[in-house]
């Protein structure tokens, strides 16, 4: 495969923290996963091809939206993303969706897609241009694109905030390589159109949405940003000893009150911001 670095990274490290956090994260992101559905617009009948489709979330909502005369396609680089997935896929009993293991950047997918999706699953492309690329080949005449992807780091507190705090704890992590395979590879429009017009996508667009990521509770908010995203990166990156680590999520459960709001039930919403790129084939 040609992302072999993050074949491995999320099917040892990234998959099983994901899957391991029972639920959290595909609860927090919901929001996303139906912001990305409804500007799919998909239509009974269709064939989506949904790329880096994780636990297989967006999948299953597009089969929904397809029906039995549509198909989808949901594929992953991650086996041990792949294995949520399926499981959910035998759960719900769904016949017109297909889960394969894959890479988007160099496997052909048929039938050709009307239709290509992903919720935060084009970021880590070791060659994004030679990606979509390839995608537009898998793709019908006229298919359209609509996909999610990280805003700034400086636009999304839900992420900065908790790096910060954790610097504190731990030094700063290595410096940042723009636009290197990752959450934020995306962050800057500009550079995400002009790599749509030079893999041949026509009428690219990148514009900034604001989302509510749906929280558990902000004891399980703050635990989450010691696994996932930026902080918890740089836990890694760092090899935080347990202490650096309980003393990191205490520091985030603290601060969360200032930058998010507690609902009725307990829950949480973190304000954030991503990027929807649409984009049609030739």
């Amino acid at each position: 495969m040609a992302n072999e670095k993050q074949k491995t990274y999320w099917s040892k490290v990234g998959g099983p923290k994901w899957v391991g956090l029972g639920g959290a994260m595909e609860a927090r992101l919901a929001p996303v996963s139906d912001l990305l559905i409804q500007h799919a617009a998909l239509q009974p009948g269709e064939t989506v091809l949904d790329i880096g489709c994780g636990a297989g979330l967006t999948s299953l909502a597009a089969a929904q939206a397809v029906g039995p005369n549509g198909h989808v396609l949901g594929v992953d680089i991650s086996d041990t993303m792949l294995e949520a997935a399926r499981a959910l896929g035998t759960q719900a009993n769904t016949a017109n969706l297909t889960l394969t293991l894959g890479d988007a950047q160099t496997d052909e997918f048929s039938p050709p897609a009307n239709v290509l999706i992903s919720r935060f699953g084009v970021m880590f492309f070791e060659d994004p241009i030679a990606a979509f690329a390839n995608l537009r080949r898998s793709t019908a005449p006229g298919a359209r694109m609509v996909l999610t992807a990280w805003a700034p780091l400086s636009a999304n507190e839900h992420w900065r905030k908790p790096l910060e705090l954790v610097e504190t704890l731990v030094g700063p992590g290595a410096p940042r390589i723009p636009h290197a395979p990752g959450p934020l590879a995306f962050d800057e429009p500009d550079y995400v159109s002009t790599l749509l017009r030079e893999a041949g996508w026509q009428n690219g667009t990148v514009r900034a949405v604001e989302v509510n990521l749906h929280g558990v509770s902000l004891d399980e908010e703050a635990r989450v940003a010691c696994f996932m995203g930026p902080s918890g990166a740089l836990l890694e990156e760092k090899q935080a000893s347990p202490e650096q680590r309980e003393a990191a999520r205490q520091a985030i459960r603290a601060a969360l009150p200032s930058y998010t709001t507690t609902t009725p039930d307990g829950g949480v919403h973190l304000p954030a911001t991503l990027h929807l790129i649409t984009a049609t084939a030739s």
